[in-house]
């Protein structure tokens, strides 16, 4: 009996201590776990280049990066509690007008600058451009009964000018024969503002479909006579959603949230290809780097995997901005292209290939 007291005190005292153990480790995180998991992917909380950092940035622009920027934005606190960013999706065209204007310390553009907007904001050289993610422009639609739907780059033209106006029509038959498309009319829906992922979509459109079958300018707005306009990739997706049989473009994770479909969109390989991270990480492969930090997209890529409506989105900055600020956002960017790269499929959006990070990088170098 007397033994048996023994043991039993013997326990009692090890669960005292394990439990010690435990509400410590509770107190204090870090003593056993330096792991920082966010609610769409994980970042490893190394220490970061900017955690000293104090600083407050705003940043305007592309609604194609709004997701990715929001989740990095909230990891970044963990690691640089000193520093708070805020961003407004309000289009790359608002975004750039905004940095013209020095009313935001940095725009988010899912295009590099062109000559007058470099001369705007104080000519070549002024503006850091740092492509730090890439995703996919996917085409979303609507229509219940069609659960996979397949286009090739000359029917795609042909739906977004206005040529094919019916679902049932000839062209879209044939690249999906047996499906079950209705006899109905089709309604196009683009963007009504400003927009860079306006411009790549047509200039993949440009690029891919048959001479003439697309003669619309590559443009930030929509030139094209077909469709009604939305404010925004949200709205775009909105109306597409609130109409059967509309049709939009929009970054994937908009209508992946909406349950809408997404087209199966035909590469330079023959290939029917959906907007995945690893099909848009092969096509930004194809891209080709230039000295101002921007690259020069391929909108007809030729592995068999690529997706080819697939584009990065930059983030611009004045070079020679305040210096307590610039740092922060150097420092940001930094951790962006490195740690926060691990959380990008997991928003429906596709990782940097190596070369571009690399390069990328060195433009942000402190």
């Amino acid at each position: 009996m007397r033994l048996r007291r023994r043991v039993l005190s013997g326990l009692v005292a090890l669960c005292a201590l394990a439990l010690l153990g435990t509400a410590c480790e509770a107190a204090n995180p870090s003593a056993t776990d330096t792991r920082a998991t966010g609610t769409a992917g994980t970042a490893p909380a190394n220490a970061a280049a900017g955690a000293k950092d104090t600083a407050s940035l705003s940043g305007a622009g592309s609604t194609f990066v709004q997701s990715m920027l929001q989740e990095w934005i909230k990891q970044y606190a963990r690691v640089a509690p000193g520093v708070s960013i805020n961003y407004q999706g309000v289009g790359s065209g608002a975004g750039i007008q905004q940095l013209t204007s020095k009313t935001v310390d940095f725009a988010g553009s899912d295009v590099a600058l062109k000559a007058g907007e470099k001369a705007a904001t104080g000519g070549p050289g002024a503006v850091v451009a740092v492509p730090w993610v890439a995703g996919g422009i996917a085409v979303e639609y609507n229509l219940a009964k069609v659960k996979s739907l397949k286009l090739s780059p000359d029917t795609v033209a042909g739906i977004f000018s206005g040529r094919i106006a019916k679902w049932n029509d000839a062209a879209i038959k044939a690249d999906n024969p047996g499906a079950p498309l209705p006899k109905v009319g089709i309604q196009v829906v683009h963007r009504s503002d400003g927009s860079g992922t306006t411009q790549v979509f047509t200039s993949y459109l440009k690029a891919a479909a048959a001479p003439g079958r697309w003669n619309f300018p590559t443009d930030k707005d929509w030139h094209a006579p077909a469709g009604t306009g939305a404010k925004g990739s949200d709205g775009v997706t909105q109306a597409v959603k609130q109409s059967p049989g509309a049709i939009g473009y929009a970054d994937v994770s908009f209508p992946k949230l909406s349950s809408l479909g997404m087209v199966e969109i035909r590469n330079q390989a023959g290939q029917f290809v959906a907007p995945t991270a690893a099909g848009v990480t092969a096509a930004l492969a194809e891209a080709t780097p230039k000295d101002d930090g921007s690259l020069t997209m391929n909108y007809t890529p030729t592995a068999p995997t690529a997706y080819p409506i697939s584009t990065t989105t930059y983030l611009l900055f004045a070079r020679a901005g305040d210096p307590t600020k610039t740092q922060a956002l150097r420092h940001f960017a930094q951790w962006a292209l490195t740690d926060g790269q691990n959380l990008t499929e997991s928003l429906d959006y596709a990782p940097l290939p190596p070369p571009i990070v690399t390069a990328a990088l060195a433009s942000v170098s402190v």
